[in-house]
């Protein structure tokens, strides 16, 4: 994985917190970066905690379409960080500046245009791990005799094109959640980063002992245990603990035939 221009080797944790007690509810480790783990994590989360509906706060690093689209698919809402928008064209006026009607399925530039779509899906794809995706392109004839050309667009036939993905509503459903509750977005931090600060200031687990990907998530899962048993003691406290792990392991038991100990 690469982290501030250098290139580390190592497992990228994916791991959920419940925002009421604090506890490590699922976790899983995949590819290098956290660009499609969200619904992953998310619906397994939510199958775990047997909820039929559930929010779900993540960084900017979780942001990507097709992911924010499964979440709603599940009942899932989704707060996360939107990206600041990519392009190349420096100085000229950037895609946020084109307003969407959704209602006429048009786009508003700056000089008041009105930027259609002839309605056909064109395939994109993107470089590396990241899957293609469909957008359908926006365009106005107006570009060609428009006095603010130079400001918008270095295209010298076909003028400015606005594309727009098949996962664009579900966006920017999110981005406006995410702007109009920014207090509870913020609460991400306070979920999330405790309780890999606690692992890794407290406990040490700073790297892996073991390598392959079961074996790592073997040893995971004993640090995120060990995490929860002790959240557990603050919560319900040690003896209310003892008692439910006694009443899990007599109901797992109870089913089985009758295990007899004997010393050799």
């Amino acid at each position: 994985m690469f982290q501030r221009n250098s290139v580390n080797v190592g497992y990228n944790v994916q791991a959920s917190i419940d925002s009421k007690n604090k506890l490590l509810v699922e976790y899983e480790t995949g590819d290098v970066n956290d660009t499609h783990a969200l619904s992953t994590m998310a619906i397994a989360t939510k199958e775990i905690l047997k909820v039929e509906k559930m929010d779900v706060l993540a960084d900017k690093g979780y942001h990507t379409g097709e992911e924010l689209m499964e979440c709603e698919k599940e009942n899932i809402t989704t707060y996360v960080s939107p990206k600041a928008p990519s392009t190349k064209d420096t100085g000229l006026y950037p895609v946020t500046s084109f307003v969407y009607n959704r209602e006429e399925d048009t786009y508003t530039c700056p000089a008041g245009e009105t930027l259609t779509t002839n309605n056909v899906w064109y395939n994109h794809s993107n470089p590396g791990n990241n899957p293609p995706y469909r957008f359908r392109r926006y365009t106005t004839p107006a570009c060609k005799t428009c006095a603010n050309r130079d400001k918008c667009t270095k295209q010298k036939q076909n003028g400015r094109t606005i594309d727009r993905s098949e996962f664009a509503d579900s966006m920017e459903r999110n981005n406006c959640r995410v702007i109009a509750n920014p207090n509870y977005y913020r609460q991400r931090q306070q979920l999330a980063e405790h309780p890999f600060g606690t692992l890794k200031r407290q406990r040490g687990f700073i790297f892996t002992l073991m390598k392959g990907k079961e074996k790592v998530l073997g040893e995971v899962g004993l640090e995120f245990i060990g995490y929860n048993l002790t959240r557990c003691v603050s919560i319900i406290g040690f003896i209310e603990l003892c008692k439910a792990l006694k009443k899990v392991l007599f109901n797992y038991f109870k089913p089985h035939s009758t295990i007899l100990f004997k010393p050799f």
